[in-house]
């Protein structure tokens, strides 16, 4: 069992992320039956070797991608992959993501304010025939956690950028300011359905701790879980009944401490001028912070 992913629970399948990368889907196939998927990309094989192109067009040799899932081997040769590919913003997150016990969801997608929330929507790695016409229409959260507010337990939601990122400024009004708003009239249209669906969410964290769990019992030698936030298993229960928070923060990394101090501080200063109930997190560098959320 790695530390280095997070599973998140789907309407009918659950999703295994690394660094913002769906690298398995797996659906539930009925009669006690799984089936995962995963984009080829992922499936190249790390080791060196060279591929020759020959005068007929084609390249030896072939199986430069695995064909037959042989258990940890792949699964390195898969995360590998994902890590080639990520960018500078999914890089940044993921340790702030697989570093906190508050942490229940990521790559959240919503159908925008003017449709219907459907849980059901393809992830971006391993897309179905209608995804064209559907991201078009939709919003996406990089992550939702659970917070503890005086006793009472809230869903909060999150919008990551990289420091380096051009919507955080501009001479005008930042770009990023019109996607915060959007995503707060997303987020309080479909509030009813958020809250159950979140507590089916934990229900399924909670389960999916139990079998982790038993599975680290085979592997001693393996460091602890992380133990998930109370605030999961009691909304789990019903012992607690979360709100919804529609204001989404906006979390900011990447920067150095000269770039915090100077053009940081301009940009956030801008931000906050445009939109002064704007919550605004940041963090210089992401890969040693623990339980940022």
């Amino acid at each position: 069992m790695r530390d280095d992913v997070f599973i998140a629970v789907r309407a009918n399948s659950l999703n295994v992320y690394h660094r913002g990368a769906s690298i398995f889907r797996i659906d539930d196939g009925g009669g006690g039956r799984i089936i995962p998927w995963t984009h080829t990309k992922y499936l190249i094989r790390q080791q060196q070797v060279l591929a020759q192109l020959h005068d007929d067009g084609h390249f030896e040799p072939s199986d430069i991608g695995w064909s037959q899932y042989a258990g940890p081997s792949t699964l390195s040769d898969m995360i590998r992959s994902a890590t080639d590919l990520a960018g500078a913003e999914k890089s940044g997150l993921h340790p702030l993501i697989v570093g906190s016990s508050k942490v229940i969801d990521v790559e959240l997608s919503l159908l925008r304010a003017s449709s219907t929330l459907d849980e059901s929507l393809p992830d971006a790695d391993v897309q179905s025939s209608d995804t064209t016409s559907i991201d078009r229409a939709q919003d996406r959260l990089d992550v939702v956690t659970v917070e503890n507010r005086g006793g009472k337990p809230f869903i909060v939601f999150h919008e990551a950028k990289h420091f380096s990122n051009p919507a955080l400024r501009a001479k005008g009004e930042p770009a990023v300011l019109a996607q915060i708003v959007r995503y707060q009239a997303t987020l309080r249209q479909h509030d009813a359905t958020l809250r159950q669906r979140y507590v089916a969410v934990c229900q399924a964290l909670v389960r999916l701790r139990t079998m982790r769990t038993a599975a680290r019992t085979a592997l001693p030698a393996n460091r602890p879980l992380l133990e998930p936030d109370p605030l999961i298993a009691a909304i789990a229960s019903g012992q607690a009944q979360a709100e919804i928070d529609p204001d989404p923060r906006l979390i900011v990394f990447g920067f150095d401490g000269d770039q915090r101090d100077g053009r940081w501080e301009r940009d956030a200063k801008r931000l906050r001028d445009h939109q002064p109930s704007l919550k605004i997190r940041a963090i210089g560098n992401t890969r040693s912070a623990r339980e940022f959320f």
